[in-house]
């Protein structure tokens, strides 16, 4: 089973993966029980300090979603290809999800702003990048595919926002000149190690709502930012950007666009419970945005076997 589309909550409906193995695979990776394999009950027992029938109760459930396996003496341990960090990530991702909307979904009914700290969660930030960077990395073809049809060859790209940096990567690979933005621990983290700055992306630690690089760019490429914010910020994100985008460049908006996939709809909800003001916005919204920021015709491409749409705007 890959890491992505079959696992992830953004799976299309009636295709998510089962909550109780989501569940049950956080359990096992928090206790470190997946990474003491293989091992018996009792040795893992012995070595984390846990409950052997527990132990022994979640291997056997485990096993019913093929994620271990067991031999003749009763020793556990991952089923060959079962185990990736691209996977893992995905799954503990999904299991925060799923925490979420039983806390919060509720409350944000009557009031948007309830509870607006996420729920405990154990799982640490590069976790949560590497669940974005596992998506990112079944849309960039499609994504910068619709970039060149739209605007030709580009030459220096804002990746706004871009925190995995996979984006930025691709754009390096591809012969461009890509600046990321995010915010300094952001930055940070993705970069531990110069991932990026020796794959040749220069980095600009920064608020995008308080400050931006000085342009012109070719095109400034906003994946998964704009869904997280109101109308009145994107608004003013979007005039902002047009300053520092040269003439015949444009803005390119990887999103998911209320009612053009089913999947766009479930994510809204999830907009409800992890933003203030974010949602699955819709085509007019962006076309009203975008007008009123002094932007070109909009164009939109959908990502071939994806529920994300591109919003391609020119100046």
């Amino acid at each position: 089973m890959e890491a992505g589309d079959d696992l992830s909550f953004l799976a299309a409906p009636g295709q998510v993966a089962d909550w109780r193995m989501v569940l049950a695979h956080e359990a096992a990776m928090e206790a470190g029980v997946l990474g003491a394999l293989p091992a018996t009950p009792a040795e893992l027992a012995a070595q984390l300090g846990l409950e052997e029938p527990a132990l022994r109760a979640l291997l056997d459930a485990l096993m019913v979603w093929s994620l271990v396996e067991v031999d003749e003496h009763g020793r556990y341990a991952s089923r060959a290809g079962a185990s990736s960090s691209e996977k893992d990530a995905v799954l503990r991702q999904h299991a925060v999800v799923i925490r979420r909307w039983a806390t919060f979904l509720g409350d944000r009914l009557a009031d948007r702003t309830a509870s607006s700290e996420p729920p405990a969660s154990r799982v640490p930030p590069e976790v949560f990048f590497n669940f974005l960077a596992a998506n990112a990395r079944r849309l960039i073809p499609g994504v910068l595919d619709a970039c060149t049809r739209r605007f030709g060859r580009v030459e220096r790209v804002l990746d706004l926002g871009g925190g995995h940096g996979e984006y930025s990567l691709e754009l390096a690979r591809r012969g461009l000149r890509p600046m990321m933005q995010d915010l300094p621990d952001v930055v940070e983290l993705v970069d531990r190690g110069q991932r990026l700055t020796e794959g040749g992306v220069e980095l600009f630690p920064g608020d995008f709502h308080a400050t931006l690089p000085p342009g012109p760019f070719d095109l400034v490429l906003c994946a998964g930012v704009t869904h997280t914010f109101d109308g009145r910020r994107n608004l003013d994100l979007y005039r902002r950007l047009r300053a520092i985008i040269a003439p015949g460049g444009g803005l390119a908006i990887v999103t998911f666009l209320r009612a053009r996939n089913p999947v766009a709809s479930i994510f809204a909800l999830q907009m409800l419970v992890a933003t203030e003001g974010g949602d699955a916005h819709g085509e007019e919204d962006y076309r009203r945005w975008l007008g009123e920021a002094g932007y070109g015709p909009l164009e939109l491409a959908d990502v071939e076997g994806r529920p994300q749409t591109v919003v391609l705007a020119g100046i």
